[in-house]
């Protein structure tokens, strides 16, 4: 048996005051029908005893949460026109709802809830627009399902989300912050080519031609780097090596953790051909041979969008540690140099098993991904 977490002594703790000891299990097991209306009913009670003094005081104090942008509204709107504009008509524009169904996130990212706002009636405060997205993708398609349809969807949606784990404000995060985002669902017809592959170049495409509008509006962009990963290596890797899931997981949004240093990882970080790659330097490691695996990659991903975005690095990145249980397999970063000499990552995306999930059929693919409209703006505008 696992020691109890500080958590879940004061929880304990609360329980034996009231004089409940299994008060949390009852709350997490009673049927929302039955224990909404008395939480809808409790928050209405303790509302009259707050004072507008009161309100003032917490949004002070609670700025990272509560605050404004450090980005002006009519600032935001433009950004988000110009990709959209820059998008075109590859992907219909959206207007999203400010919440989703409770539990969207934790049930098909596996994203901890603690890290996003729950409300009392099922709901929650939308936290990742990609996942928002995902569900209106998968009701088109079970809508085209029935019908015998497979055409592919396409949305694109630019909106604020608000996440609750804390960040790195010397880098620019903030707690809120605007996202222009993709989605992409489909039917996975081996016979016509697949679906992911595709659509990863079309993600990765529509990306390069955002930054390519944001560059000519004033967003001095330079070294852009497009790096294509594949998580089952780092699944495959941690397994056979031994590697602490555990810490890698916990330093996924460390940018200055270097798995491959730490660990003393004898493997290339990234190559810009799988030529570059020699079979034992997978089975040096206890790793399946992947190097005809990766050339198909690069042929159906790099090589294509090499000839079109010309001055653009595209590579393989076996470094990579964020999106371990969030990506399953293909993914991408793009990463930019702003003026100040520092590489930031601009956007970020990959195919997903979400639709499969919500509808229930393996057959149903993603891919989505999305842009930080204000980090974006932070780090790269004049």
């Amino acid at each position: 048996m696992y020691p109890k977490s500080s958590e879940e002594k004061m929880l304990q703790s609360i329980s034996e005051e009231l004089g409940v000891h299994n008060l949390l299990e009852i709350l997490s097991t009673a049927p929302m029908n039955r224990l909404q209306p008395m939480l809808v009913h409790m928050f209405k009670n303790r509302s009259r005893t707050v004072k507008p003094v009161d309100l003032l005081r917490i949004y002070e104090r609670k700025q990272e949460l509560l605050g404004i942008s450090s980005i002006a509204q009519d600032d935001i709107y433009k950004f988000a026109l110009m990709c959209s504009e820059a998008v075109g008509t590859l992907f219909e524009s959206v207007q999203t709802s400010p919440v989703v169904p409770f539990g969207l996130n934790s049930g098909i990212t596996k994203v901890s809830q603690n890290n996003v706002l729950s409300s009392l009636r099922g709901l929650e405060v939308v936290s990742d627009l990609t996942s928002q997205l995902a569900l209106e993708c998968a009701l088109r398609r079970k809508h085209d399902i029935v019908h015998g349809i497979n055409d592919t969807i396409n949305l694109t949606t630019s909106g604020h989300v608000l996440r609750l784990q804390p960040f790195d404000k010397d880098r620019g995060y903030t707690q809120h912050f605007n996202l222009f985002a993709l989605c992409s669902g489909g039917r996975h017809l081996v016979s016509k080519g697949g679906f992911v592959i595709p659509a990863l170049n079309k993600h990765i495409s529509a990306l390069l031609d955002v930054m390519s509008a944001l560059h000519k509006a004033g967003h001095i962009f330079s070294n852009i780097t497009v790096k294509v990963s594949d998580m089952r290596f780092l699944d495959q890797l941690i397994t056979a090596t031994n590697l602490p899931r555990k810490n890698i997981l916990r330093n996924s949004l460390n940018d200055d953790f270097d798995m491959f240093a730490e660990y003393e990882v004898k493997f290339p970080k990234e190559v810009e051909s799988a030529d570059e790659l020699e079979p034992t330097m997978f089975t040096e490691n206890g790793l399946i041979d992947e190097v005809r695996y990766l050339s198909y990659i690069e042929r159906s991903i790099l090589t294509p969008l090499r000839a079109t975005y010309t001055g653009i690095r595209f590579c393989f990145d076996f470094n990579r540690k964020s999106g371990l249980g969030y990506y399953p397999n293909l993914c991408f970063h793009i990463f930019a140099t702003n003026k100040e000499g520092n590489v930031v990552q601009v956007a970020d995306g990959g195919a997903v098993d979400w639709s499969a999930k919500l509808l229930s059929n393996k057959k149903e693919a993603m891919v989505i991904s999305g842009i930080g409209s204000e980090l974006t703006q932070k780090m790269f505008k004049k």
